[in-house]
């Protein structure tokens, strides 16, 4: 199926209605900016949108949810509304708030783990059940923070992720990382990882990536890694089959950095399937 959001059917909007109108009641919604202290960029800032359900007084787990370059573009909110109803709190973040993307996600991994402990330090949040996910650039952020050395140098192994999962994380990108082709990424990111699960996204159309990028990638991991990685690809999915909207444009970084038009295909059948995976996925990762 083919189309964007409408593609989801007339049955699940009219429940999202129904049910959304009354969890919002029971969500608070607060507005986050704290700065952050990091040597690639002045002036560095979180930006989000936290979201916390109803606990009767229980600490909650949380996940945050990392924007991509268009920033809060619709995808972290449909995620959001039903990770919310199952009693997960969310914080949907944009690290770029407009300047573009930096040279590597490496210039992000210090506005993530600030965020961790910016969360692990609500009261109403428990800080062992934060999880973290992100579409495209978020998803590479949400796989480089299961490494062991990342966490380490960031928190000094006070605190970690509980669960990641990378909605179509541009896995060539990773590919590199292993390889020692990556200037701003060593090769021991992956080689030692925190042993919280780590779970993977993508479509089989993605123009960012081969079919089986992804695949290559958990396939050249350390074993002690690997075991700690999974993988769904949807066949037939293109990269961002979760946006609003269908697309065309020119990418310097497609087709394995060989440039050229990424076609994007708002599904919502896929669409629909991702988000269901996404708060089975959660559930089961921050249970107590």
């Amino acid at each position: 199926m083919r189309n964007a959001w409408t593609r989801l059917g007339a049955v699940t909007l009219g429940l999202l209605a129904v049910f959304g109108a009354a969890a919002q009641d029971k969500v608070s919604v607060e507005k986050v900016h704290f700065k952050v202290a990091d040597a690639f960029e002045r002036d560095a800032a979180v930006v989000g949108e936290l979201h916390v359900p109803d606990s009767k007084g229980d600490r909650l787990p949380v996940v945050m949810i990392v924007n991509s370059a268009p920033g809060f573009d619709g995808r972290s909110a449909f995620y959001a509304e039903e990770l919310n109803r199952a009693g997960i709190a969310t914080l949907e973040l944009d690290f770029m708030q407009g300047r573009g993307m930096p040279a590597s996600p490496r210039q992000h991994m210090a506005h993530a783990y600030e965020t961790l402990r910016y969360l692990s330090a609500d009261p109403r949040i428990d800080g062992a059940r934060v999880g973290i996910m992100g579409f495209s650039w978020g998803g590479m952020i949400a796989l480089l923070t299961s490494s062991a050395e990342l966490t380490r140098k960031y928190t000094g192994d006070r605190l970690q992720f509980a669960a990641h999962l990378g909605v179509y994380p541009i896995c060539w990108r990773h590919e590199l990382v292993l390889q020692g082709k990556d200037k701003y990424l060593g090769p021991a990111i992956y080689q030692r990882v925190t042993g919280r699960p780590v779970h993977i996204l993508a479509g089989d159309k993605d123009d960012y990536d081969d079919p089986d990028s992804c695949d290559k990638f958990l396939n050249a991991l350390p074993p002690e890694a690997r075991r700690h990685f999974s993988l769904t690809t949807y066949a037939g999915a293109t990269f961002g089959w979760d946006s609003r909207f269908s697309s065309d444009s020119w990418a310097a970084g497609a087709h394995k950095n060989k440039g050229g038009i990424v076609h994007i295909v708002a599904d919502g059948e896929f669409a629909k399937r991702s988000r269901e995976f996404v708060v089975g996925y959660f559930r089961r990762s921050l249970a107590p």
